[in-house]
């Protein structure tokens, strides 16, 4: 049996620890932000306006467009912002490197807003300095990007594998449409590499839709997938990068999200595919 002075003293560091753990609970920071009026209306006003536009009244910078040449090269036309707002379906993955060298250059604050598919997602995300994530956004990755060779190649011929002379005329640069898959690899690896960013942010990404992809029942092209990101995989390879995070549509059935859902069917919670790629596959 304890004494009373032992007693008291066990009652007084459970009391201690318990407070402890109070305080810890309410010093913890909360998983998301909340969401900012004033930058709502931004937002909102930014996803109503085609194109790339700056807003003096708040020195806010609209880029609402895909990434070719014609559009980002307005961005060295308009002044400082206080931020750039980012919405975008994308585009091709070198086109892109140069748009993110442009936002490299003016290195102002940046929101992901709306749709931020294939290449927003996928280069320009991830060469942002400082980037918030805004509760409308929809972030995807296009394609299963990161297959190599043999994967690549038994993807496309029911899982045969390549022989010498075809692993040959690969490395020759003979197999034209591995050559195309090749550059996005290749592409990626030098940006994420020149941008500090580990290799797993898209490389995980890849692995998840090709496994996704490869226990469904159609197989499509390694192009026809798109995988969806979350707030963990933001947070784990974006880092002190990530300035904002409210909570958005990270999976295909979230609630919060409504882009592309009535047009796409799920393979999986964060891989999808468009139906219309089902139709020209003849997959039903």
């Amino acid at each position: 049996m304890l004494k009373r002075g032992a007693l008291g003293a066990v009652r007084l560091r459970a009391a201690l620890f318990g407070l402890g753990l109070s305080c810890l609970a309410a010093s913890a920071e909360p998983l998301f932000d909340p969401s900012d009026p004033v930058l709502d209306r931004q937002v909102e006003r930014c996803l109503a306006t085609p194109g790339v536009t700056f807003f003096e009244s708040d020195q806010t910078l609209c880029y609402n467009a895909p990434i070719f040449p014609e559009q980002f090269f307005k961005l060295n036309e308009i002044p400082a912002a206080r931020h750039i707002i980012l919405t975008s379906p994308g585009g091709n993955v070198a086109t892109a490197r140069l748009m993110s060298t442009i936002l490299d250059t003016r290195d102002e604050p940046a929101i992901i807003a709306g749709p931020c598919m294939s290449a927003c997602a996928m280069v320009l995300l991830p060469g942002l300095n400082e980037v918030g994530i805004h509760r409308t956004a929809h972030i995807a990755v296009h394609g299963i990007t990161m297959m190599d060779y043999r994967t690549w190649f038994g993807w496309r011929r029911d899982g045969q594998e390549p022989n010498r002379a075809e692993i040959m005329a690969a490395q020759l640069g003979y197999d034209f449409d591995y050559v195309l898959h090749q550059s996005g690899r290749t592409h990626m690896r030098d940006h994420l590499e020149g941008q500090a960013v580990d290799i797993g942010f898209i490389q995980s990404v890849s692995d998840r839709m090709y496994r996704d992809a490869s226990g469904w029942t159609c197989r499509l092209a390694p192009k026809a997938y798109w995988g969806m990101l979350d707030a963990d995989h933001l947070r784990a390879f974006l880092g002190d990068r990530l300035t904002r995070l409210e909570a958005f549509a990270g999976t295909w059935s979230a609630p919060e999200n409504t882009a592309y859902k009535d047009v796409t069917l799920p393979i999986s919670d964060q891989t999808y595919v468009f139906k219309r790629d089902l139709v020209s596959a003849g997959c039903r």
